[in-house]
């Protein structure tokens, strides 16, 4: 699958060469949900030749995949994905290099030095990606960000947050009720989960894209993230 495409000249990068890389896991048979949400399906309403055109339909759940959170998934009366504007879900972006075993999380002292400005989408790459479409991806103790992370990133005015594991609370993060999310979604910021190929992309700056469907009274929603790379 082409995961990377260049771009001899790009608008948004102020006419300079750039990479666009895609930051999406594919959606299929070997998509691993979250437990207990429902599954993807998808399967053929009508088919060619007895039909005059193929069309499929889908069942699934939001959070499905590469995929955003809003407001609503987890604050009572908080806005859905169709609420929010648009520009909450592009923009500036720095993804960070940090390497995870099992049982870690994601701690302030992954960002020390980074170059966080008010206004980025601060993604984390932490090596859980590998895992991305595999039975082993909620194997064990993914990594999740620490409430003291989410504060961190509050206090410098950053507009999304996301990483390359399923969530953005580890297992312990969500047995002491979910306080990422919870934390994050308060402050408006929207939360990008199972994000992959960002080891392509760790430690550098680019624009990312990640825009979920305008769904009406939708706590969330898959997304095809990209990231363009100028030189």
């Amino acid at each position: 699958m082409e995961e990377s495409y260049a771009l001899p000249v790009c608008e948004l990068t102020g006419g300079k060469s750039a990479v666009v890389i895609d930051l999406t896991a594919p959606l299929g048979v070997s998509t691993v949900c979250y437990p207990d949400d429902p599954q993807y399906r998808k399967t053929w309403h009508i088919r060619m030749p007895e039909s005059v055109a193929n069309v499929s339909k889908i069942e699934t759940g939001l959070h499905v995949g590469t995929h955003v959170d809003a407001p609503l998934h987890f604050i009572d009366g908080g806005r859905d994905v169709c609420e929010m504007p648009l520009d909450a879900f592009f923009g500036p972006a720095i993804a960070i290099d940090a390497p995870k075993r099992p049982g870690e999380e994601i701690e302030t002292l992954d960002f020390g030095g980074a170059d966080i400005r008010p206004g980025d989408i601060v993604l984390v790459h932490t090596g859980w990606g590998a895992r991305i479409n595999t039975p082993s991806l909620f194997d064990e103790g993914w990594p999740g960000f620490t409430p003291e992370v989410v504060d961190l990133l509050i206090k410098n005015s950053v507009k999304a947050i996301g990483c390359d594991s399923p969530a953005v609370d580890s297992p312990r993060g969500a047995e002491n009720g979910f306080p990422a999310h919870k934390r994050a979604l308060s402050a408006g910021l929207p939360l990008y989960e199972t994000l992959y190929n960002l080891d392509k992309v760790a430690g550098k700056r680019f624009l990312f894209f990640g825009v979920p469907l305008r769904i009406e009274e939708a706590e969330g929603s898959p997304v095809r993230a990209f990231a363009i790379i100028s030189d």
